[in-house]
């Protein structure tokens, strides 16, 4: 049986071991297709990327950059033009932590 917790100490509980933030981040419905389009293709600018989607280049770049903060893609400065690739590894590694974090929190074998 597990322990009973008012709603503010299971809440307190998740938010110390769910990364919620990064979890908003990539499943905002723009992000999420941003991050699926970046995988698949690879490095692109932000005009390479803006072509394929129908919000114009400066809400594209808003949420490049902010899923760069929070590191789900990777920038580069080539001259003036910014290319952003999705940060693989970092992504399967906090999905990969979320889940244990989440098995260990109800008491999942």
């Amino acid at each position: 049986m597990g322990l009973n917790l008012d709603p503010n100490k299971c809440k307190k509980l998740i938010e110390d071991n769910i990364d919620i933030e990064f979890f908003r981040a990539v499943l905002d419905p723009v992000r999420s297709e941003l991050l699926i389009f970046l995988s698949a293709n690879g490095e692109m600018t932000i005009g390479g990327i803006a072509e394929y989607f129908p919000q114009n280049r400066s809400v594209i770049s808003r949420h490049l950059d902010f899923m760069s903060r929070f590191g789900i893609v990777q920038r580069r400065k080539e001259g003036r033009e910014v290319y952003y690739k999705t940060n693989n590894n970092f992504i399967v590694n906090k999905f990969e932590e979320t889940a244990n974090n989440m098995k260990a929190l109800m008491n999942l074998k």
